[in-house]
């Protein structure tokens, strides 16, 4: 059957980067080529968050295929939130500029919410293959363990993996967060599962791909941060919306 391309679904694909001059071009020509559900077409839409590299150089490149914006730096959560307001998808997800993530993912991200079982699909690093090998890698395990078991306790979800960034919004569940999304910082992600549960949205994980990255590679989390966002989670729980 020949579809409309006006009938077609839409997957928004969201690219926030910051100094990712080593990996960008990579991941961008990934997406392109990813696996999609039949019939689906894709929007990418990268977010330069002030780079200071060759990042806006490399992605500039692109700019005659897809959305490039360039803005100030203000973080992973700011930087989305951007290309969430400019998304025109049916789905929407993140993919994040650092390859630790496999945009062949997309399908099975796609599919519970495509058969009517979810509003938003967690991909669950933990559910797949990935297990942490050195005493860092354990340490960040063990946080992520821990978060998710309060962040659980606070929207009665039963997700694996809180902090995960590859997550896949139906269009309704975006629309419906999207006004009272505020952080611009890692803590996105505990905000972002905190609102999905105060708006009645069903959440669901599958496995994913992941290869994670090394501190000496660009990973930029750290305790100091991990203690702020535990913070902020109690804040969100408090929050009316």
């Amino acid at each position: 059957m020949n579809l409309d391309i006006h009938e077609m679904p839409i997957l928004s694909i969201i690219v926030p980067a910051y100094n990712e001059e080593r990996t960008i071009q990579q991941v961008i020509e990934r997406i392109q080529t990813s696996k999609l559900p039949e019939n689906f077409t894709r929007e990418i839409i990268i977010i330069n968050d002030g780079s200071t590299d060759l990042t806006r150089t490399i992605v500039d490149s692109y700019a005659e295929r897809h959305t490039v914006i360039h803005s100030i730096n203000t973080g992973k959560g700011g930087a989305v939130r951007k290309g969430f307001h400019l998304s025109k998808g049916d789905y929407i997800v993140v993919q994040d500029a650092d390859l630790e993530q496999n945009p062949d993912d997309f399908v099975d991200l796609i599919k519970p919410i495509a058969d009517g079982q979810a509003d938003v699909v967690f991909g669950s690093r933990f559910l797949g293959s990935y297990r942490p090998i050195s005493l860092l890698m354990n340490l960040h395990y063990l946080t992520n363990k821990a978060f998710t078991v309060i962040a659980n306790v606070i929207t009665g979800y039963r997700t694996t993996d809180v902090w995960t960034g590859y997550k896949m919004y139906s269009r309704r569940a975006l629309d419906a967060i999207l006004p009272a999304l505020t952080a611009d910082g890692i803590e996105f992600e505990l905000e972002v599962t905190v609102l999905l549960s105060k708006k009645g949205m069903r959440v669901a994980d599958v496995p994913i791909s992941y290869v994670p990255r090394w501190y000496a590679e660009g990973k930029k989390t750290n305790w100091r941060q991990a203690l702020v966002s535990l913070r902020k989670l109690f804040e969100y729980s408090r929050r009316k919306v």
